[in-house]
């Protein structure tokens, strides 16, 4: 099989999962939530919600599948790194737009059902999971001691080593095996792959941040049921972050030794690679799936009390298709995401802002400094 078509497999293969998280949608998003519209939750189970549900589900196939094809063809005849990334955020664009389409879509039902009124107006605090959060909704921060000793292992092996490179030292492989690309000897070479699990540990640490301390979300009719779904939610997404940071860290421990000369290329290393990667996407997807946001598809009892559960109407606080938070009076910077699973940021707070833009700097300076 040729380098071109295995680039092409894992790109369509990385297509395919964000078209199957797409589809995927409504079914891992809390129970009262059509595409970001907040509906009473027994609403859901209506004959219109569920039209609209299959209607989505439906167009995605329809325009997704033969886009995704496309894609796969000019990756596969053009070989340049720009195509492969202009291509993914182009398809990531044409799902967001049908993302966007059936929001609207929602919009219009829950108005002409008079669904907005129905609200009780309740929001509930407990104030134990407030001041205790960080002892009792996530796994202990020591946790991350564990990725931090391999890093200092790995940066240990590249000072020990660094002396013995080569003039030229090999940093990229082929499929097959075979090295293809060289950088000359520096000490920024020898530290490339410390410096990159350092920046893997920053980013999952910031995440398990945003696990901590956002904002909770607790449904009035059943309190605590809901704080127990949040609590089991968030440690088990906690574990999650940090089983998958150290299997990367010791992947790219490996990789560094293979870069140092310590090692050898072998199909171990694929095997290494195949494990991490394949517990990223699985992983995420299964706990997606079950767990549910928020803990809401967890099974924990019998709560048919809680269908006709509705707390605030709060969609006027969610903007680009009830995407974005923006709340000037709340203080919280991370709440839960509107759509999927997951957290994300109060663009209306300063720190929140500066999240939200600070990839998007990272992309363009990436775009211009990049040959």
């Amino acid at each position: 099989m040729s380098e071109n078509m295995i680039t092409a497999l894992f790109y369509g293969f990385t297509l395919l999962i964000l078209l199957i998280l797409q589809i995927l949608t409504p079914r891992i998003t809390r129970r009262n939530i059509l595409f970001g519209v907040k509906i009473p939750e027994d609403k859901i189970e209506t004959e219109e919600a569920k039209k609209i549900i299959k209607g989505f589900k439906r167009e995605n196939l329809i325009i997704g599948i033969p886009a995704l094809i496309l894609n796969f063809i000019l990756v596969y005849y053009i070989e340049h790194i720009y195509i492969f990334g202009i291509s993914i955020f182009l398809y990531m664009g044409l799902l967001f737009s049908i993302y966007l389409r059936w929001n609207k879509k929602s919009k219009k039902l829950k108005e002409e059902n008079g669904w907005g009124h129905l609200g009780k107006g309740v929001v509930v605090v407990d104030m134990k999971f407030s001041r205790d959060k960080e002892k009792i909704v996530t796994i202990s921060k020591k946790w991350f001691l564990i990725p931090i000793g391999i890093i200092i292992i790995s940066i240990i092996l590249s000072l020990k080593m660094y002396p013995s490179l080569p003039d030229r030292v090999p940093t990229h492989w082929d499929w097959k095996g075979n090295i293809d690309g060289y950088m000359d000897k520096s000490m920024f070479v020898a530290l490339m792959m410390p410096m990159t699990q350092a920046l893997m540990t920053i980013v999952i640490y910031i995440t398990y941040y945003f696990s901590m301390t956002a904002k909770q979300q607790i449904n009035p009719r059943n309190p605590e049921d809901s704080l127990k779904r949040n609590i089991i939610f968030r440690k088990v997404w906690s574990i999650y972050l940090i089983v998958l940071l150290v299997l990367m860290e010791i992947f790219f421990t490996v990789l560094n030794m293979l870069v140092l000369g310590i090692i050898r290329y072998s199909v171990i290393i694929d095997i290494l690679g195949g494990i991490t990667f394949g517990f990223a996407i699985i992983g995420s997807v299964v706990l997606s799936v079950v767990v549910g946001q928020g803990g809401d598809r967890l099974k924990i009892k019998d709560n048919s009390e809680d269908l006709n559960a509705y707390d605030i109407d709060d969609d006027r606080l969610w903007k680009l298709g009830n995407t974005i938070y923006y709340n000037p009076d709340d203080a919280s910077v991370f709440v839960e995401k509107r759509v999927g699973v997951g957290w994300t940021i109060n663009a209306a707070r300063p720190l929140g802002m500066a999240i939200m833009i600070l990839p998007i700097i990272i992309i363009i300076l990436t775009i211009i400094f990049v040959k």
